[in-house]
Formats: C-alpha cells, structure tokens, sequence
C-alpha cells in the first residue's frame, strides 16, 4: 500500500511537472507572452536563461529531474512492477538524455532560427507525450485518459523523432569527442530506421484502433497485471 501511495505521488509530480514544462514553452510564444501578467513573464523567462554558457538552461535541469522519475518507471518495468517494454524505455530515454546532455544546451541557446525551432519542437513532443501519459496512470479506469495516452503519440512520436535526428545532425558537425559523435550517429540511425520501421507501426496501429473505436483488448488484461 505504501509503495503504491508513493509511486501516485511520483505520477502526480510528473504530471505536474511536465505541465509546467509545456506552459513554460507556450509562455515563450508572443502572442501568449503579451498576454501574461508581467508578474507571469518574469517568473518564466528565466527557465531560458542563456546568459552563462558553463551553465544548462533551467527549462533543461527541470527535464532532467522529470527524467529522472521516468527511470524509475525503467526500473519497476524490469523487475515486474510494471507493464511495458523494458528495452524500448532504456533506448527512449537514453536518447532524451543524449539530447539533454548534448543537443539541446547547445541548440536552445543557437542564434539560428531553425536550429532553436527543432529544439524546441523536441521539447513540446515530449512534454505533450508525457502530458497525455500520466493520467492514466493516475485514473486507470478512465477510458479518456487511455484514448489520449494511446491517440496523442500518433502525433508526438513522428514530430519528436525527426526533430531529435535533425538536432543531433546538426550538432554532429559541432563535436570532436568520440563519445558524443556515437551517442548522436545512435540517436540518427534509431530515429530514421528503427523509429519508421518498427516503433511507429505498432504505436500507429494501436492509435488507430481506438480511433475506430476498437475497444482496446489489452485493457482487461493490464488492469489485472498493474
């Protein structure tokens, strides 16, 4: 009992978290950053902060930590406390964290237009995904909340991996260091093979199986196993 208080604690902070993530990106957009209390824009504005290039932005430090929670959902999938594809979450996250630690510091900060927009696209893929992930965690029995977990990738995951292969080319050309230059050929081949060709067929055909409105066999059978 106490386990399972814990770990909806740890949802909700996710949740949580990674709402603020995605309105701290929206408050970067002009048309919503005019509209905020000045109160509002000065309380955001410093999660972008780029004055210091010895240190990450915030907006990034915040991810790290929200990512941090995810390995431990890694965690509890590889010793049976829940259900989900073990390999496919270490090679998800640790291409997040290839793009934390190696892109997006770099990337956000970039006087070029387009290179800070496919950051910032991979920021909003993840935090919509995660956005749409946690309330089913939350409420299980909420047929919603399933609906925009296994509906919302359909979007996010295309958009999110094209934007994270582009940055780590990008940033390719910008490296000496051997370790970096496999971390980001890693990121390129998974994303622009492996992604199309085996991870987005099989999220594609659950989407559009609820979208037929299919009910979802699996969710008898997850319900008894979480």
């Amino acid at each position: 009992m106490m386990d399972a208080t814990v770990f909806t604690f740890l949802n909700m902070g996710a949740l949580l978290g990674w709402s603020l993530v995605l309105f701290l990106l929206l408050s970067q957009l002009s048309v919503i950053q005019s509209s905020l209390p000045s109160l509002i824009q000065q309380l955001t504005i410093p999660f972008f902060d780029t004055n210091d290039d010895n240190v990450r932005m915030p907006i990034i430090d915040l991810i790290l930590f929200l990512e941090g929670i995810c390995f431990i959902e890694v965690g509890r999938i590889a010793v049976g406390q829940l259900k989900g594809n073990l390999v496919l979450g270490i090679i998800l996250h640790l291409i997040r964290m290839s793009c934390l630690l190696i892109v997006l510091p770099a990337g956000l900060s970039s006087s070029s237009w387009d290179t800070k927009l496919i950051c910032t696209l991979v920021l909003y893929s993840w935090a919509l995904t995660e956005v749409g992930r946690y309330p089913m965690y939350l409420f299980p029995s909420s047929e919603m909340a399933r609906y925009v977990r296994l509906v919302l990738p359909i979007v996010t995951f295309p958009v999110g991996a094209l934007s994270e292969a582009v940055g780590a080319f990008w940033h390719l050309k910008h490296t000496t260091s051997s370790l970096q230059v496999g971390l980001l050929v890693m990121v390129i081949g998974i994303n622009s093979i492996l992604g199309p060709t085996m991870a987005y067929p099989a999220l594609l055909k659950k989407g559009l199986h609820v979208l037929m409105g299919k009910k979802d066999t699996s969710n008898s059978t997850r319900k008894k196993k979480d």
